[in-house]
Order: C-alpha cells, then sequence, then structure tokens
C-alpha cells in the first residue's frame, strides 16, 4: 500500500504514528511536510528515517508537489486541513483515483466563519476527500456539519510507548511522582498564560507548601511568568526531551482560552499525570475526567484555577497514586498502533467497496 502523507510540521507525535504506519509490511510512504519553525524549533535530525519526502518551508515552495506525488501513484492520501492550496489541488486531482483522507481538529465554535465554511464546504472541503479523520466528538461534530458521512475517529496519539515509561516505572518501583506542576506549550495568549501567572501567584499567596511550576516553551508572554516565584522557566524542550520534563512533575496544567485538541494531555495522561485543564481543551471530554484523573475550570478563571491547585497540592499521596492510575488507564485509547491500524483498516475496507462497486 502506498501512502502519501500530505502535513504541517511534524511534530514528535506525528512522528511515532507515521513510524508505527511505515513499520507495517508492504506501505511505503512519501510525506510533505513544513520545516519548523521558530516558534517550535523541532529538531530536523528525528525525521531522518523518511526515505521519500518533500520537505517545505513556505507553501510557495510547494510547486512541484503535484509531480512528486503523480510519480509516486498513492493508494491513500492524507491531507492535513483544507488551508494549504497546494494540498487542495493534489485532493483535486487525485479525486476517484485513491482514498483521500482529510484529518482536521477543529471544534465548533458556532463562530461566523465556521457558519460560512458550512455554506460554501459542498463545493470548497467537501470535495477535497472521500471521509475525514478527527481526534474526537468535538471534532466530529464540525465534520457532520461540513457534511461529512464517513467519520473515523482517533486521528491524533501520543507517543505512548515514550511517555508511558515514566508511569510504568514510577509503579513498578513504588515511587510518589515529584510535587510539582507542569506547563508545556507556547508562551502565547491564548494558551492562557495570563490566567495561568495569575493563579499561580494566588495559589502560592494562600498555600503553606507551594509546588514549584515548571514551564517548558517559549514565546512573547513568557514575562508574565519569569518574574513569579517558584517557577522554573525551562525555555522549548524537543519531544525526545519532554518525558524527561514530565517525570519532575505529578500535575499537567493547561489553562488554555483556545485550543482544539491539546496533544500534550494525551502525553501528560500517557505518564500518569493529573490533569488540570480548561474546558476550552478540545481533549477534555476523552481525556480528562472531574475527580477520576483531574479537574476543569472555565477558561480564564485564574481563582477556580488557583483552588484547584491548592486542592491537588494537598491530596494524599494515595489520592494522587489512584488518579495517577486513572490518567494511564484514559490514555490508552489512543495509540500510534491504533492510528496506523484505522488508516489501514478503513483503506483495505474502502478498495474492497470500490471493487464491489465497479463489479456490480
Amino acid at each position: 500500500m502506498r501512502i502519501a502523507f500530505l502535513g504541517c510540521t511534524l511534530p514528535g507525535y506525528s512522528n511515532a504514528c507515521l513510524r508505527e504506519l511505515a513499520s507495517r509490511p508492504g506501505v511505503e510512504l512519501f510525506i510533505a511536510y513544513q520545516s519548523p519553525g521558530p516558534d517550535a524549533p523541532f529538531d530536523p535530525t528525528d525525521y531522518g528515517w523518511i526515505k521519500q519526502a518533500l520537505v517545505w518551508n513556505s507553501k510557495e515552495s510547494l510547486s512541484g508537489l503535484q509531480e512528486r506525488v503523480e510519480v509516486f501513484k498513492p493508494d491513500v492520501i492524507i491531507i492535513s486541513g483544507w488551508d494549504n492550496r497546494a494540498y487542495r489541488n493534489t485532493a483535486h486531482a487525485w479525486r476517484g483515483r485513491c482514498l483521500r483522507l482529510l484529518t482536521m481538529d477543529n471544534c465548533w465554535t458556532g463562530s461566523l466563519r465556521q457558519h460560512l465554511g458550512v455554506l460554501i464546504a459542498p463545493w470548497h472541503i467537501r470535495l477535497l476527500a472521500d471521509a475525514v479523520y478527527v481526534p474526537g466528538e468535538r471534532q466530529a461534530y464540525f465534520a457532520r456539519r461540513l457534511g461529512f458521512r464517513t467519520i473515523l475517529r482517533g486521528c491524533l496519539s501520543c507517543d505512548h510507548t515514550n511517555f508511558s515509561k515514566i508511569y510504568l516505572e514510577r509503579t513498578l518501583s513504588n515511587n510518589n511522582p515529584p510535587n510539582a506542576f507542569l506547563f508545556v506549550g507556547r508562551l502565547i495568549a491564548e494558551k492562557g498564560i495570563s490566567t495561568l501567572a495569575e493563579a499561580y501567584r494566588i495559589y502560592r499567596q494562600f498555600s503553606s507548601a507551594p509546588w514549584p511550576l515548571i514551564c517548558c516553551g517559549v514565546g512573547p508572554q513568557a514575562r508574565l511568568l519569569e518574574s513569579l516565584t517558584g517557577v522554573e522557566m525551562r525555555g522549548f524542550v524537543q519531544p525526545q526531551e519532554l518525558p524527561e520534563q514530565m517525570a519532575r512533575a505529578s500535575v499537567l496544567v493547561i489553562p488554555s482560552i483556545f485550543e482544539p485538541w491539546a496533544l500534550v494531555v494525551h502525553e501528560a495522561a500517557a505518564a500518569g499525570l493529573l490533569i488540570l485543564a480548561s474546558e476550552a481543551v478540545g481533549s477534555v471530554p476523552h481525556l480528562v475526567h472531574d475527580n477520576h484523573n483531574g479537574y476543569t475550570f472555565n477558561p480564564g478563571d485564574a481563582r477556580r484555577m488557583a483552588h484547584l491547585m491548592g486542592k491537588i497540592s494537598n491530596l494524599s499521596s494515595e489520592s494522587i497514586q489512584q488518579m495517577s492510575m486513572a490518567s494511564y488507564a484514559v490514555s490508552l485509547q489512543n495509540t500510534p498502533q491504533r492510528w496506523a491500524n484505522t488508516v489501514m483498516a478503513f483503506a483495505v475496507d474502502y478498495s474492497g467497496r470500490q471493487l464491489r462497486s465497479h463489479r456490480d
């Protein structure tokens, strides 16, 4: 099976899923992706295993994409989103010639732009793909609004083996996780950095033994955290180094104002971390269950977030262990193996249906 993957940048989780797909017998991959940028400078050597690749810096540099795909002759094309003109043109060119699978992590927000998108979807979006592959139900609802009938779930998975080692090794050694909060992400407004800074300031003010806050990321709002007592700024962390940072904490905090999915929640759950997340995070319904493996709060509510930070830091070690176990269990619903299985099974089923329709 020849599979062309037309992606954006390739962070660690995409790398893990594509490696799993490439490991399947008979699978050959062609991958187009954007080179890492300054806000997420992933190490490009992580992708050195890819034999057939087209790396681009700007969408204008994708002029040779269609020719490369024609030479490759894919059975399946996986397209990340619909805002790349070269990708759209390639999807149109292969309509009826192979299975086209569109991935999207957009949640339905009811915005004017999304309502307009629904109106033009029959011509602008639905013609791009034969099916859509989404992370979860918030995205599936949007996909149905766009008119897609065939919707697959589970299109995002962390490198589960890499992160679950933290939980499994800690469990085998019967060690408690370090008392620390962890934030991972770009330090920009939509990630709720001002909420995080205010919540942590309030938390430290009223806590007799406050936990430190480890921050991994870069961005213009770093200044809001740098001056706070108890905050450890680690800068940008490469994917292969992130498990080490998660091993130094027991709770992931993610106060985003807008977050379509947040793969870091899955990474933290696999590592057995408790999750403290805003309701704006798209993966919350699947990966964060109140009083089970974490807590949720309304986006922008710094006081509620500070209260929950205090609640967590006052939990007994037994309660933290139980919630850690729950996080790990929740994380098992998505893995790179499931991601690859879904692609392969649907491609085989689609080919069978196409063959039967030709016979009929």
